[in-house]
């Protein structure tokens, strides 16, 4: 049974991930969250980002819930290959559409469930991550007063699903990994401002682009990526 609907989610796979939701959701209906579960934890990384490549906090997908730390840090590992190799950096707007890819692929990892402990447990695989850190930096990166924020979460409405969120509950589940966070600002405020910020961004988007070269493909949903049936 197993077997059957995992080729059955790998099979709607081939049109998309708008197909393997719908039958993840059939899969649930019909067989229950542990089955889904089951068939969710054999997915590679990269059959895992193609199903979440167009969910987010107001729309998260059913994988969600049970994407292993493994998965997730090899799915963040290829997030880069969405990202076409950006020309200079000169503003914050030549980095905005792929601060909002990162935003919206941490955030429903870490808070889509309302699960503390799954937080925790995402947030520590992240922050083990030699990127992870400035992955959570680069979300919160030239908001407006982002780095009042970071020096005190607390004294600022937290806009729920966001990267306000997905600091606050850093703050909260790993404080030694927010520290981290806080650092790296701090160190681009404290050496560069304005410059010190669009370098930031620079390396880490070419970081990720490194990262995703590691698995041979500049395109993110690539035959050899899927496990064939």
């Amino acid at each position: 049974m197993t077997h059957d609907n995992t080729l059955a989610v790998r099979a709607a796979l081939e049109n998309g991930g708008g197909a393997a939701e719908t039958q993840l959701a059939r899969l649930a209906t019909e067989a229950g969250d542990s089955q889904l579960q089951v068939v969710i934890e054999k997915l590679t990384a990269a059959e895992i980002n193609v199903i979440v490549a167009d969910a987010d906090m107001s729309k998260p997908s059913m994988a969600h819930a049970f994407i292993t730390p493994t998965q997730f840090l090899e799915a963040f590992e290829r997030l880069g290959s969405r990202w076409s190799r950006a020309n200079e950096i000169k503003s914050s707007d030549d980095y905005a559409e792929i601060q909002r890819d990162v935003e919206d692929f941490l955030c429903p990892m870490v808070l889509a469930t309302a699960d503390q402990g799954r937080a925790k447990t995402m947030l520590g695989a992240l922050l083990g991550h030699s990127l992870g850190a400035e992955a959570l930096l680069f979300t919160a990166l030239g908001r407006k007063d982002y780095q009042e924020f970071l020096a005190s979460p607390g004294n600022f409405a937290i806009a729920a699903g966001t990267w306000q969120e997905l600091l606050q509950v850093t703050l909260e589940q790993q404080p030694s990994g927010y520290s981290e966070v806080r650092g790296l600002a701090a160190a681009i405020h404290d050496e560069e401002g304005k410059h010190g910020s669009l370098d930031f961004a620079a390396g880490f988007i070419h970081a990720m682009h490194e990262e995703a070269g590691k698995y041979g493909s500049s395109v993110e949903s690539t035959e050899e990526d899927f496990v064939d049936i």
